[in-house]
């Protein structure tokens, strides 16, 4: 790749000529389709520690992706890009629209009208190795009360994960997808939901019932969005931009 002519890609979306997202980004167009791009200096990629999760840099470059994909979604529905997606110049962004237009069309009609939203369900348990407090208990008054213990941290658990899945039931009927993603230490559910928005209300209605059942046994719950749906739009093009 040359580096005269980059062109940082944003997003697949309808090829509107008249489509408005402001500031640099523009569209180049194929067929019924449009990649949004803007120049790149590849003096900005230069001075990227990719290994660093805390640069400067790196989380600048990140918050412009997303700021663009969202002015387009805005309009239009996008297929989100990989950040970092970057083109060849003109040429290039017309062979990533030729060589994933049938898939990308199709991914657009899927996703028109919808939203992403995240739901994440947290639950940090009693730990089961502390002991109970033995003053004044006899040896077996003691090993009953912790076997009493061990129970009752049982019950909660079994409680938690029963409500975290009936609420992933409820809302994966509001949901036209779903998907699980990674879920650190103490996280029971971290799911995206890809919403219609004229389902959304219910959608919400459903989570906050379930919210307050989990809440009630010790859980967290909490709701994010809404996105461009990044979680949904997972196109292979990058080959063909190079």
């Amino acid at each position: 790749m040359s580096t005269s002519n980059w062109l940082c890609a944003y997003a697949i979306t309808r090829n509107r000529p008249a489509l408005d997202i402001g500031g640099s980004p523009r569209l180049i167009g194929y067929r019924d389709l449009g990649v949004v791009v803007a120049e790149a200096a590849p003096a900005r990629f230069d001075r990227i520690d990719t290994l660093d999760p805390v640069d400067g840099a790196l989380a600048e470059l990140a918050r412009e992706h997303d700021a663009v994909v969202r002015a387009v979604f805005r309009h239009e529905p996008v297929l989100p890009l990989r950040f970092g997606t970057v083109l060849d110049g003109e040429a290039a962004a017309v062979r990533l629209l030729e060589a994933g237009y049938e898939q990308a069309r199709t991914c657009l009609d899927e996703v028109d009208g919808h939203r992403e939203w995240g739901v994440r369900v947290r639950h940090t348990e009693p730990a089961a190795s502390s002991r109970p407090d033995a003053t004044g208990l006899t040896g077996t008054q003691y090993l009953v009360r912790r076997r009493e213990r061990l129970k009752a941290i049982q019950r909660g658990r079994e409680e938690v994960l029963a409500a975290t899945g009936r609420l992933g039931e409820a809302l994966r009927r509001h949901a036209s997808d779903s998907i699980g993603r990674a879920r650190p230490h103490g996280v029971l559910a971290n799911t995206a939901y890809l919403v219609e928005t004229g389902r959304e209300a219910a959608f919400h209605a459903e989570f906050e019932w379930f919210a307050r059942e989990l809440r009630a046994v010790g859980a967290t719950v909490e709701t994010s969005g809404p996105w461009p749906p990044y979680s949904f739009t997972d196109v292979e093009l990058g080959a063909a931009g190079g």
